[in-house]
């Protein structure tokens, strides 16, 4: 077993959260007998050990989806912009985080704010054959510190005030938990023989995948995003950043329920990233920064296909129900979306 150990580590740089594909992880594929057996579960914390700091580069990579419940649609994003790991004594890592982001409530309306807090994980990975599945099981997890930056709804929330109510304390204090209960449920990585790495909140048995908007896309192409949103009136939903590689287009699928469409923005993250802070920051929705790579209008009904076609480089997908982008919101919408490179 000690040589069959020393192997597998030496190919941790290859299988650990890499972001390229290599021979190692299809090699593990060939004995997930041994290694998803319970009680090598030491041997996987080897294995993981040293991609154990690469944690924060994934969390970085993907904005994490905010649900007030388990199987309600996608209401809010929390974007982590500044992020730290280390290891413990018990083998667990601790995740330190900070980040903005906004979610939607009938009473707050939208709900810009930041956080930071920390989490700590149990580290361990399954194989489906050679597709490797992380899990970061959280052990600890604390309400983290939340501030509103802006409410949509704050005059209605100001008349609340009048009468006594703590209503910044309330509103901190609602933001709080809905971060610690989406932290609480873990997340799982789960990565391809490929190299294409999704990430998915809670814990996905290997096998599966997280729930998805659309069935039967082509699992050879990296699927960046696949999940239903609700977008009310006056609200847009930031999906990524994610990185468009030279010689890649990206694919992108909508459908729209409950509204006549929808609008599809594609921009450069030097322009994503200020519009999301500005969203974020303020009640009045405002048009991009600079002007769109795409922008199209996909119709409800009916699913909505584009194969769009941008230099190499980092990108939003902006999913608009606003009129400050250029077209009218006439209703919320629930939005499947899902995004492919082909």
């Amino acid at each position: 077993m000690s040589v069959i150990r020393a192997a597998l580590v030496g190919a941790v740089a290859c299988l650990a959260f890499a972001t390229t594909g290599c021979g190692g992880q299809a090699a593990l594929g060939l004995m997930p007998g041994v290694l998803n057996d319970p009680h090598n579960r030491s041997l996987r914390r080897a294995i993981l050990a040293e991609g154990a700091g690469n944690v924060c580069d994934q969390l970085r990579a993907h904005g994490l989806p905010l649900r007030l419940r388990d199987e309600d649609p996608v209401v809010g994003r929390f974007f982590v912009t500044a992020c730290a790991s280390s290891e413990l004594p018990s083998g667990a890592i601790q995740i330190r985080f900070g980040g903005l982001g906004y979610v939607w409530t009938d009473i707050s309306q939208r709900l810009g704010f930041e956080a930071a807090g920390s989490v700590e994980y149990d580290l361990d990975f399954l194989l489906d054959g050679s597709t490797m599945y992380v899990y970061l099981r959280a052990q600890t997890t604390a309400p983290p510190t939340f501030r509103a930056h802006s409410v949509e709804a704050g005059q209605a929330l100001s008349i609340a005030g009048m009468f006594g109510m703590n209503v910044e304390g309330m509103v901190n204090s609602f933001g709080a938990q809905v971060m610690q209960a989406q932290l609480a449920h873990g997340l799982t990585l789960i990565r391809d023989e490929s190299g294409t790495t999704e990430l998915a909140p809670g814990v996905v048995p290997p096998g599966q995948r997280p729930t998805e908007a659309f069935h039967g896309l082509d699992r050879s192409k990296l699927e960046i995003f696949n999940e239903r949103t609700m977008v009310q009136p006056n609200q847009r939903d930031f999906l990524g950043p994610f990185d468009v590689p030279a010689g890649k287009k990206l694919d992108v699928y909508v459908h729209v329920a409950g509204a006549s469409g929808i609008e599809v923005v594609v921009l450069p993250r030097s322009a994503g990233d200020p519009w999301l802070v500005t969203y974020a920051n303020q009640p009045k929705t405002t048009p991009p920064p600079a002007a769109p790579l795409f922008d199209e209008v996909a119709a409800g009904g009916s699913v909505y296909r584009r194969s769009i076609t941008v230099p190499p480089g980092s990108y939003y997908l902006v999913l608009d129900n606003t009129r400050a982008a250029g077209r009218p919101a006439p209703a919320s919408a629930i939005v499947s979306s899902a995004a492919v490179l082909e």
